[in-house]
């Protein structure tokens, strides 16, 4: 009995949360309230018997809560692009262990600039691509500067840019081999976005929301092409 509330916290700290649906939630709060306000009926046996029936009834409501958690976990995992295969997972931890380190004092730029005519010449010559640098200030997304980078083998230039109080690595380097579809994921609590064009591969990686990633990928889009 000692060891329950090790393993737990112990589980806690492992899984992930996923937040139940507002509906669920609404429905939940009213299941409970109405089991409150109804009174006890007197053929209704008193004491442990009563007690025994709020907790049946309260574990049902648990039950709901955990199977939608169920069903949004799964439904995290089908949203994965190509269900993520072993390669995928390790390139998009090497990202996220990248885009982590670049949070460091001093890592994150090696040009800071807004101004895609200093960022983008800065690249020429350290690397043999040339992404193309635009600032999204308009849309929300300043370009903030840039840095060379080297992930899961890959030498890549780094794109900085801000979201509000986050920021957004677009990480670009020459496809090679075969590219996992265009797609989301998250990985310990970071968004990641990847799609192929022109013969280079971007990854996009941050810890603000996804649908500010999938609104940055389209404006970069928009803007480069």
């Amino acid at each position: 009995m000692s060891e329950r509330p090790d393993l737990g916290q112990a589980m806690r700290e492992a899984l992930p949360v996923y937040e139940a649906p507002a509906a669920l939630q609404a429905w939940a709060r009213e299941e409970v309230r109405r089991m409150d306000s109804v009174p006890q009926s007197p053929t209704q046996l008193p004491g442990r018997s009563s007690r025994f029936v709020s907790s049946i009834s309260r574990w049902r409501i648990a039950a709901g809560l955990v199977i939608a958690a169920a069903a949004g976990w799964a439904g995290a995992s089908l949203r994965s692009p190509n269900r993520i295969s072993p390669a995928t997972s390790e390139t998009a931890n090497a990202l996220v262990d990248t885009h982590v380190r670049s949070m460091l004092p001093g890592h994150l730029m090696d040009v800071q600039s807004s101004d895609r005519h200093t960022v983008k010449p800065w690249f020429a010559g350290k690397i043999d691509i040339a992404p193309a640098v635009v600032d999204l200030r308009d849309k929300g997304f300043p370009l903030l500067g840039g840095r060379l980078d080297y992930v899961d083998g890959h030498p890549a230039a780094a794109l900085v840019y801000g979201r509000r109080q986050h920021t957004i690595n677009l990480f670009v380097w020459r496809s090679a081999g075969v590219e996992p579809l265009s797609g989301s994921l998250s990985v310990r609590g970071y968004s990641l976005l990847h799609w192929t064009s022109g013969g280079l591969s971007y990854w996009a990686v941050t810890d603000a929301s996804r649908s500010d990633l999938e609104e940055f990928r389209q404006a970069y889009d928009a803007a480069g092409s």
